[in-house]
């Protein structure tokens, strides 16, 4: 018999145009769920095609669920409701502790302003975060989830791709005025720049995308975690190797401002990691689907 799974909607999908049902506009869904306006709508737009009716009439009035819309809007509750309550009967009535393991500029940045997306789809789970540094393997002793900053080879270790990101550089409003920054418009003018330095970040793989045969950068300041080089990128301390959805708040405020077109990709990326022998709770697994499942 073939399976009936293939047509079922994305999790996301379904929360995304409850909360937009509920609330009527786009924009308070994404504010509740975390996530831009565009999200709401991109996400809604994927579930119309795949449902293969509008849901929603847009007009410059109101937001107001469509026929279809109202129908599905009741169909959707019910199955969220029932999602909630499907974790196993041990747990039914008892909250449960999700321990994860995570960078700490990935969670600032990335995981912690989207958690109540999570919470609102099971929220019999006790999330309780713990930072882990990279490359230092210095984390919480005993963790569901972990999350890695880093290559991705790790042995004995299953791991999952979650965001990899090509990298650009960039620098701060007034450094960028200071130096005459519209006049950088070619790799080579770098050369009189202060670049600041990270092992998580290096230069050269950028040097090498941009055409240059220049060595690892030996002198300047030197930052071991991206959210640190990322505030003295901001001061006006220098240039830096940034990524647009790591830096999307500065850029958009104008705070920081990107120097060059030319990206390369980055050695390093964020990675779920499984001890290949260790199974996972459900509860860890119900949060892996979730991370995998959002616009990143």
């Amino acid at each position: 018999m073939a399976s009936v799974f293939h047509r079922v909607p994305p999790l996301h999908l379904l929360i995304a145009f409850e909360a937009a049902a509920r609330l009527g506009s786009f924009a308070r869904a994404a504010e509740e769920l975390s996530v831009t306006p565009s999200a709401v709508s991109h996400r809604i737009k994927n579930l119309e095609e795949l449902w293969g009716d509008d849901l929603f009439v847009r007009s410059n009035a109101a937001l107001r669920l469509t026929a279809a819309g109202t129908r599905y809007q009741r169909n959707v509750q019910d199955a969220l409701k029932s999602l909630n309550e499907l974790a196993r009967p041990e747990y039914n009535k008892l909250r449960t502790r999700l321990r994860v393991a995570i960078p700490p500029t990935f969670g600032r940045q990335h995981l912690v302003p989207r958690l109540p997306e999570f919470t609102a789809l099971y929220p019999h789970i006790d999330l309780e975060l713990h930072l882990a540094v990279p490359f230092l393997d210095v984390k919480a002793e005993d963790t569901d989830i972990e999350i890695r900053y880093g290559t991705g080879r790790y042995p004995d270790l299953k791991t999952t791709k979650l965001l990899v990101e090509p990298v650009f550089p960039a620098c701060g409003r007034e450094y960028y005025e200071r130096v005459n920054g519209f006049a950088v418009t070619k790799p080579e003018d770098l050369h009189n720049l202060t670049l600041l330095r990270s092992p998580l970040e290096p230069w050269r793989p950028w040097f090498e995308t941009a055409g240059l045969d220049w060595p690892e950068p030996l002198t300047g300041a030197q930052f071991n975690d991206i959210g640190l080089m990322l505030e003295a990128i901001v001061s006006n301390q220098g240039v830096g190797l940034v990524r647009q959805r790591m830096a999307r708040q500065w850029l958009a405020a104008g705070q920081m401002v990107k120097l060059l077109d030319i990206e390369s990709v980055s050695p390093h990326g964020y990675y779920i990691v499984e001890r290949e022998q260790a199974p996972l709770m459900p509860e860890a697994r119900y949060f892996i689907d979730w991370l995998l499942g959002l616009d990143w």
